[in-house]
């Protein structure tokens, strides 16, 4: 098997692949279904008696003023949704914070593991919204997730030490199974960095006279393929210099693109880990990536007749079509810190999620107000009345009572009961 037959068997590719219409759209669709239930939280929350209306803090009080400004900001005027842009813009500034939160530790969190938490997060907000999750207590999760699935193994109290604003460790893992539920229980991310550590390797190996020849080009040898990267032109406003240390400034700014735009744009949702890091090469040195290309499929052609029956032509077209797309995306990327603008932006988008949140605090229908969510929050308990959940809830706790006294036991529970006899 190729390297793409072996990634198409991936979840990555089968479950988290998007064409730019699908991603969407798909995006679209879950920002509606938060507006609607926003709205419809809002107008239980107007149509209920203010004696039964939660507190700020979630809590009931039948004393309304305490938080009276709070709840007639949030019930007095139409709840203003947050649009799928604004809540792309929002996720987007939380996985820049999960970089940085990665760097609050000692030592600091690998890249991989920054990563594949980037990943978790942009995965579960295309099922769920900011409006409804906050990005600020589901990011500590996935990092956390991601030291696991990763192995790299910090204990839960050692890595709540770094986060900031939290009461105990316990707060870290809460929306855990929430998370992982959104993720489809796939925790497996394909990065890049790997296949751009090979490239580098044999680029550096080319260099040096000890590169092998393509498979698909005849006449290459090690000399020749060593004359020929020295022979590449140099970027515009840069000397000749060596080719070693071309091929390592390449290296380090391509690698600074996988650690930030690849990992803020939508390029796993589009691409293979392969083209992506071939893309921030090309950002990088693009004469240096078209020589690499050269030495796997042969030089480019300007134009492909439409005749032509060379499948490496019809390869290199394709390729470089889905590659320049990359590097587009890949370049279009600005960090929030770096435009005032923008953070004014996410300074109002934060006001919006707080109204709207505090809609969902505000509804009488929510599980945090102490009544029973219209949907049941158990499987058929629809319509069950507060004293019968306590008494199947007293049950499964004497039951688990009476498997923990069991697993004392060094010779197990009895296999059959004892029977009173009779009389």
């Amino acid at each position: 098997m190729i390297e793409d037959e072996i990634y198409k068997t991936s979840t990555q590719f089968r479950i988290w692949t998007y064409t730019k219409e699908s991603l969407k759209s798909l995006r679209a669709n879950t920002n509606a279904a938060a507006c609607e239930r926003l709205r419809a939280a809002q107008n239980r929350a107007r149509e209920a008696p203010r004696s039964a209306t939660p507190s700020t803090s979630g809590n009931l009080t039948p004393n309304p003023s305490d938080g009276d400004s709070k709840v007639e900001a949030a019930l007095g005027k139409d709840v203003d949704c947050l649009s799928a842009e604004e809540e792309l813009m929002f996720v987007r500034y939380y996985c820049e914070q999960a970089l940085e939160l990665g760097d609050n530790y000692k030592p600091a969190l690998p890249t991989m593991v920054r990563a594949t938490a980037i990943q978790y997060l942009r995965r579960f907000y295309l099922s769920n919204s900011v409006m409804t999750y906050h990005p600020k207590t589901i990011m500590p999760c996935a990092l956390f997730l991601a030291t696991k699935t990763d192995n790299y193994y910090l204990s839960l109290n050692e890595f709540a030490k770094a986060v900031p604003k939290i009461d105990k460790p316990a707060d870290v893992i809460a929306p855990e199974y929430t998370l992982t539920q959104s993720l489809r229980y796939t925790f497996d991310v394909r990065h890049p960095f790997r296949g751009l550590e090979g490239g580098i390797m044999e680029l550096q190996a080319i260099a040096q006279g000890e590169g092998q020849p393509g498979p698909f080009i005849t006449g290459q040898t090690s000399e020749s393929l060593k004359q020929a990267i020295n022979n590449i032109e140099p970027l515009p406003g840069f000397d000749k210099g060596s080719p070693s240390s071309r091929i390592s400034a390449a290296h380090g700014k391509a690698r600074d693109l996988l650690k930030t735009a690849a990992q803020m744009t939508d390029a796993y949702f589009h691409y293979t880990p392969s083209q992506i890091w071939l893309a921030a090469l090309m950002v990088a040195d693009k004469p240096l990536a078209q020589f690499y290309l050269d030495t796997k499929i042969g030089p480019g052609v300007i134009t492909v007749p439409a005749d032509s029956q060379n499948p490496l032509d019809m390869i290199r077209t394709k390729l470089m079509t889905t590659l320049s797309d990359c590097a587009s995306l890949l370049e279009s990327y600005t960090p929030s810190a770096s435009n005032p603008e923008t953070i004014g932006t996410l300074r109002a988008i934060a006001k919006k999620v707080y109204q709207c949140q505090m809609i969902e605090k505000l509804d009488p229908a929510a599980p945090s107000s102490g009544q029973k969510r219209s949907t049941g929050s158990l499987p058929g308990a629809e319509g069950a009345s507060e004293s019968e959940l306590e008494r199947a809830a007293k049950k499964r706790r004497l039951e688990r009572e009476r498997r923990e006294q069991e697993s004392k036991d060094i010779f197990g529970g009895e296999l059959v009961a004892q029977r009173k006899k009779a009389g």
